[in-house]
């Protein structure tokens, strides 16, 4: 079979994430997978990273500098929680530029504390209870919890606002943020797992 775009097969449903979630997760999606045999999927790269619920452990997928090629079980349900831009590293305590373009199991970064968040996870086949007790598990572990550098947070920011034409991203992040090339870069790195585009 032909890879096919991963949103084109089976069901997708994407919304914002809410409440405590929204401090560290800009979304909650969940896709599911056709019945019938599936085709491989391909994951487009869009600089995001998600804490993923599949087949009865997380995992961590991304960021992505190229196009990614899976192949889910047929009737495969995956539970996505998208960080917010910056996030993720605070969330996960490991720096985004070191899982790039990866598809990492929880436990390979947390060991016990990933056994211990699975652990409160129940299989059921009701999709409404496991996305609701999934949020409950993951609000838990955000709540109190400071995710997001500031400065990269502004720094997103600052890049999503726009900068005035003509204007050279670096030097006007160096000087919004009063840091050295090298810092800058370093910290995108960090954060983000891509230095400033």
């Amino acid at each position: 079979m032909e890879p096919v775009l991963a949103q084109t097969t089976g069901f997708f449903r994407e919304r914002p994430a809410a409440g405590v979630l929204a401090d560290a997760f800009s979304a909650v999606w969940v896709h599911r997978m056709d019945e019938r045999a599936v085709p491989p999927i391909v994951i487009t790269p869009d600089a995001t990273i998600d804490l993923q619920w599949i087949d009865g452990r997380f995992r961590i997928a991304g960021p992505d500098k190229e196009p990614q090629i899976e192949q889910p079980a047929a009737g495969a349900v995956i539970v996505g929680f998208r960080f917010r831009p910056g996030a993720a590293a605070g969330w996960l305590g490991v720096p985004a530029g070191e899982i790039v373009g990866g598809r990492l199991d929880l436990g390979e970064l947390w060991s016990t504390r990933s056994r211990e968040l699975s652990d409160r996870i129940r299989a059921t086949p009701d999709l409404a209870g496991l996305v609701r007790r999934l949020e409950e598990t993951i609000g838990a572990h955000t709540e109190g919890r400071s995710a997001l550098d500031p400065q990269m947070g502004r720094a997103f920011d600052v890049i999503h606002e726009g900068l005035p034409p003509g204007t050279p991203l670096v030097p006007f992040l160096q000087r919004q943020l009063h840091m050295s090339e090298r810092t800058l870069r370093r910290r995108f790195e960090d954060a983000f797992g891509y230095g400033p585009k």
